[in-house]
């Protein structure tokens, strides 16, 4: 059986139900509410949300660009200048909507740096493994195949930046913020737009079909272009007026007259599907295949695996990761229960700052966090962390915790660890200390609520 690795970074109080907009059958209610401060967090000052200005200390960090090569280094004041706009999107690579949306946003991205003759510039937070030059060529083929093109000129945006130690996002789209989600900036640094992509939720990239993922086209460019006339309105240097382009005609996107009509048709519509895909299971029934081809009908098919491929497989364990208990190794060991309430546990891990989660007193409950470790197990069957506080000592006591989003950060839990390493040189609000993660035996559906 294959083992989907689902990590989470956070607290168990860092996530909340949220609904997401454009909800379809092959998209989760879940985790794309584009609320700025997130709900729950209205309080919390470090989220930088529409109205809001960045400040100079933010604004002057040089980020690394890894694609175009040989660009540099580039910080978001070089872009605070008269009639100028900013960009911001955040995409991580495991991310099927994310990807999904990479490649329009970079087709995006080039065709309005052009035809603002360069004033609005776009920078692209791109995390979450492998090569960050080869993602970006990706995607600017990915731009091409939704019809996006610029001719013999090479791409020159957007600026991507390898965000894997999370500085851009952070500061800009700090967690839980949703992704995919993008931010427009004014020529001040000024938040003017602040929100998540249409493919966020989707479990598949090719559930978010070329007419869901082009709103993100219009979305963008409508707001893009309503700062930029702004500014341009405002500012009277006839010189600058003269030198910078803005398409006035009411049958492109470069004036907000024209902004519903998208000046770029969607893809060919092919009729001819890929070749069928391996199976989804190793073991087993074998899963499903799926083919696809880039057409708004039925752009693709499943079926279940052939029963020749069937016939070749394996029996699949019931589980990937088994319960703790003499079944698990070919040595013999005592176990002794030392928590109630367990439920096919898989894991376990001390804290590195005993009570800091429970406190003194929590759910009517006293708690001793200087007596004794504190052990967190992880159950299996029901998706949950049990708590063992003050362990071996008399004040010993089990409490049990369930995230808030544990249909998908925690669904079939199969292992935890803490972030044991202080003084991370992040924001004291960002650091990820006493942060745990998990992985998770499940294929991403939601304990069942997506197919």
């Amino acid at each position: 059986m294959r083992l989907l690795s689902v990590i989470s970074f956070g607290s168990l109080w860092a996530w909340s139900l949220i609904s997401a907009p454009h909800a379809t059958d092959g998209q989760t209610h879940v985790g794309c509410d584009a609320t700025c401060p997130p709900i729950g967090y209205e309080y919390d000052t470090s989220h930088l949300c529409p109205g809001f200005t960045v400040d100079d200390i933010s604004a002057s960090k040089t980020y690394d660009v890894c694609y175009p090569q040989n660009y540099g280094t580039v910080s978001l004041s070089s872009f605070r200048k008269k009639g100028h706009v900013t960009v911001l999107s955040n995409v991580y690579t495991g991310c099927e909507a994310g990807r999904r949306e990479a490649g329009l946003f970079a087709g995006l991205a080039q065709r309005i740096h052009e035809e603002t003759g360069g004033n609005v510039v776009f920078v692209s937070s791109l995390k979450g493994g492998g090569d960050c030059s080869a993602w970006a060529e990706i995607y600017e083929n990915d731009a091409v195949k939704m019809g996006f093109s610029i001719g013999e000129s090479a791409w020159t945006m957007p600026l991507t930046i390898s965000d894997n130690s999370f500085e851009l996002r952070d500061h800009f789209f700090t967690p839980p913020y949703p992704h995919p989600s993008y931010m427009i900036l004014n020529e001040n640094l000024e938040v003017t737009y602040k929100s998540v992509g249409p493919c966020c939720g989707y479990i598949s990239y090719y559930d978010c079909t070329d007419d869901i993922a082009l709103e993100l086209e219009s979305i963008l460019t409508k707001n893009i272009y309503e700062v930029y006339n702004k500014q341009l309105e405002t500012f009277t240097t006839s010189t600058w007026a003269a030198t910078t382009p803005v398409a006035a005609d009411t049958t492109t996107t470069a004036t907000i007259e024209g902004i519903n009509e998208s000046p770029f048709s969607l893809p060919c519509q092919s009729t001819t599907y890929s070749d069928w895909s391996e199976c989804s299971l190793t073991c087993g029934n074998g899963g499903t295949q799926f083919r696809f081809r880039l057409n708004s009908v039925d752009p693709i098919e499943t079926r279940p695996c052939p029963a020749e491929i069937v016939d070749t497989l394996p029996p699949c364990s019931q589980q990937c990761v088994p319960e703790f208990g003499p079944s698990t190794s070919t040595e013999s060991f005592d176990l002794s229960v030392v928590a109630s309430g367990l439920d096919s546990p898989r894991d376990l891990a001390f804290h590195p700052t005993p009570g800091i989660h429970l406190g003194n007193y929590s759910e009517g409950r006293t708690f001793h966090p200087t007596k004794g470790e504190e052990l967190w197990v992880v159950n299996g069957n029901n998706h949950s962390i049990s708590i063992v506080a003050s362990l071996g000592t008399e004040y010993q006591t089990t409490i049990s915790r369930r995230d808030r989003g544990y249909y998908h950060y925690m669904n079939n839990v199969t292992a935890l660890a803490f972030n044991e390493v202080k003084s991370s040189n992040r924001l004291e609000a960002q650091d990820t200390f006493n942060f745990f993660a998990v992985c998770n035996d499940n294929l991403n559906d939601y304990i069942g609520a997506k197919v």
